[in-house]
């Protein structure tokens, strides 16, 4: 918009400036075109009049000094009194004018002298007693001098015209820069809430059309962060709160084990998995909700300088920390180098290690025994990450793109009911919060690829 501003603006100034500039330059044209033809005639008038008097020649030699072209005079029949400068009756285009001026009809307007024009016109001068012709005096003009000062004057119409285009533009630049401050910063801030950063409004200044834009649109920013917040509080808090209940109802549910009837105990194991399913499931609640606080906070900026470690450390203490229980699960669990991506630091690698331990323990779970889970560190141009494969069935009716979403569970694949549906959408979270992402694709040899983009290296940001 600032831009087809400026445009719009430098058109119809060019239009302006044009239908100012070339009529008065055609004028000043003109009027130097006229000064030139008066000069002329009045001294050709005086040189005609004396044509039959002796001191015709030395007025002619004053002429050619003054103005530096040729001259002849004539008597009222034709006759060459004065000749300097090599001006010949034989011309024809002075024979022409000549016979004009014999007649008295010798004033003939010059053609307008441009600054380019570089002709010599013949221009030619009568005079006359008591009606009859006496003399006259013809010259071939020189119209270099008035083109010149033409050209100078055309320039300095061209000089004032760009500054006055110059001085334009710069205040149409700055008025519009002014009107649209307002708009950029909207941009800018839409742009940074749709990363996450809420950190602050936009300054209402502008226009007052725009002021109020601005105050509308700070007030839209406010209402979104305190309903984010609200909803992420109300995740927690329930989860929080409903914890001490549920926590009541295990311990009546584990108090009624002795009491129980052979037949009632089957019931009861049912009960206490279920039970300690919706702990898992609590306590995952509780985890996205600070997932989303956490990337919330850092989304769209580098994630911070705490708890910065290099990528490889990172991997190898996960993986060691999963080692027994993958060999519980009959998993081999192997680290497949770190090349250059490992030498990269990440910041915040506790959210780094929550992501890794939802990708491995999705891996290890769903893999069966005998197989293997591979964990690799990738870097492509400035971006690092984590690549977990695995060699189980992969996902359930190959819907990849939905398996970050919640509470969608990675046991539909294989008909398992373990898992809330939450842990990859927490490490998804986390990993947008870094600027990066998680996709899940199927491996090359079967299976599943979690690939975990980290954003870009720690110190290439």
């Amino acid at each position: 918009m600032e831009r087809r501003v400026r445009l719009v603006v430098a058109l119809l100034l060019a239009l302006a400036v044009g239908s100012l500039a070339v009529p008065l330059a055609l004028a000043l044209a003109d009027s130097r075109t006229n000064a030139v033809s008066l000069e002329r005639q009045r001294q050709l008038t005086s040189l005609a009049e004396v044509a039959d008097t002796p001191a015709a020649r030395s007025h002619a030699e004053r002429y050619r000094a003054l103005y530096g072209e040729p001259v002849l005079i004539v008597d009222g029949q034709g006759r060459t009194s004065v000749g300097a400068g090599g001006l010949s009756a034989r011309d024809p285009e002075v024979a022409s004018a000549l016979r004009l001026a014999l007649v008295d009809d010798a004033t003939r307007p010059l053609s307008r002298i441009l600054p380019w024009t570089r002709d010599h016109p013949v221009a030619a001068a009568t005079a006359t007693a008591d009606g009859e012709v006496v003399g006259a005096a013809l010259t071939r003009v020189d119209t270099g001098p008035a083109a010149r000062a033409v050209a100078l004057s055309w320039a300095a119409i061209v000089a004032g015209a760009a500054g006055l285009g110059v001085l334009a533009l710069l205040l149409t630049r700055w008025v519009t820069r002014w009107a649209m401050r307002p708009v950029h910063a909207l941009e800018d801030a839409a742009r940074a809430l749709a990363h996450g950063d809420r950190s602050g409004g936009v300054l209402a200044e502008g226009p007052d059309e725009l002021r109020e834009l601005v105050t509308e649109f700070n007030r839209m920013a406010d209402a979104v962060d305190r309903s984010l917040r609200d909803q992420r509080r109300l995740v927690a808090d329930t989860s929080h709160q409903l914890r001490n209940p549920l926590a009541a109802l295990r311990l009546r549910v584990d108090a009624l084990a002795p009491s129980l009837d052979p037949a009632g105990r089957r019931s009861h194991a049912a009960l206490t998995r279920e039970l300690e399913r919706l702990e898992g499931l609590l306590d995952q609640l509780m985890a996205l909700a600070r997932a989303q606080e956490v990337s919330g906070s850092r989304r769209g900026r580098a994630a911070g300088a705490d708890g910065e470690a290099s990528l490889a450390e990172v991997v190898a203490g996960r993986v060691e920390a999963w080692e027994a229980f993958a060999a519980e699960h009959g998993v081999d669990l192997v680290v497949d180098g770190c090349g250059r991506g490992g030498e990269a630091r990440v910041a915040a690698s506790a959210d780094v290690e929550q992501a890794l331990d939802v990708l491995l323990d999705n891996a290890v779970r769903h893999t069966a025994p005998g197989t293997t889970v591979t964990v690799a560190v990738t870097r492509s141009a400035d971006r690092v990450g984590v690549t977990v494969t695995d060699d189980g069935p992969g996902v359930h009716g190959g819907e990849w793109d939905l398996a970050t979403d919640r509470f969608w569970s990675r046991g539909r694949r294989g008909g398992s009911a373990e898992g809330s549906g939450l842990g990859l959408a927490i490490a998804a979270e986390l990993a947008e919060g870094r600027g990066g992402s998680l996709v899940l694709r199927p491996a090359p040899a079967g299976g599943t690829r979690a690939v975990l983009d980290l954003g870009p290296a720690e110190g290439e940001r």
